[in-house]
């Protein structure tokens, strides 16, 4: 055998070759090419549900609110009422007799507006007094509270004038806290002053109340 004749069988042999390995692939693409899908299957049952799981730690507590404004102060808790005395009197006195504008004592017609009250050492002496006055125009009294004859409340006026006329009765209140006082006996007065007029006291209350320091 010549070298061309060589040359062809070989040639001949690889043509053969590339063909079957040609063949080989389009016959793997045919057969192995999936065919429809299936049936979809049944649907399972569903699991059970799981536990719940443990509650997570409580938080760190929030910053505190704001403080509230201070409240009004209590009365202090050593001071107390040690006594309290009350004279009532619903009888009508008449003072136009008396000198006019100078102070006298109410007891001088009602006994009952005078008290003596014994008291501890550095206690006060509050006193309340109400009345009603009659004032006939023009006529005014003046009323005050004294304690042993050197400690006394302000005053207060009943007063009526022109061009008022006729009957008024009109009502008054005045109180008195003392200081400090020794202990022992402590007089109390109301005393009144006729400035004008003829007037006339009606309803009278006394309220005379002990306090401790």
């Amino acid at each position: 055998m010549n070298g061309y004749s060589w040359k062809l069988l070989v040639l001949a042999l690889v043509i053969g070759l590339l063909a079957g390995i040609i063949g080989a692939v389009l016959s793997a693409q045919i057969f192995i090419q999936p065919g429809p899908p299936g049936p979809q299957g049944e649907k399972g049952d569903k699991g059970d549900v799981g536990t719940s799981g443990l509650q997570g730690p409580q938080g760190d507590p929030g910053s505190q609110g704001a403080e509230g404004i201070q409240g009004i102060p209590g009365v202090n808790g050593t001071t107390g009422i040690l006594q309290a005395i009350q004279k009532r009197n619903d009888t009508q006195v008449d003072v136009d007799s008396y000198l006019a504008m100078q102070w006298f004592n109410l007891s001088e017609i009602d006994s009952s507006m005078e008290t003596i009250i014994d008291i501890q050492q550095d206690s006060k002496i509050f006193v309340q007094f109400s009345t009603y006055c009659i004032l006939e125009p023009p006529a005014s009294i003046w009323i005050r509270i004294v304690v042993d004859g050197a400690y006394n409340s302000t005053k207060y006026v009943c007063s009526t004038g022109p061009p008022a006329s006729g009957t008024y009765q009109i009502p008054g209140h005045i109180e008195f806290l003392t200081d400090l006082l020794n202990d022992g006996s402590h007089t109390i007065n109301v005393q009144f002053l006729r400035e004008v007029g003829s007037p006339s006291i009606l309803d009278r209350t006394l309220t005379i109340i002990e306090i401790s320091p």
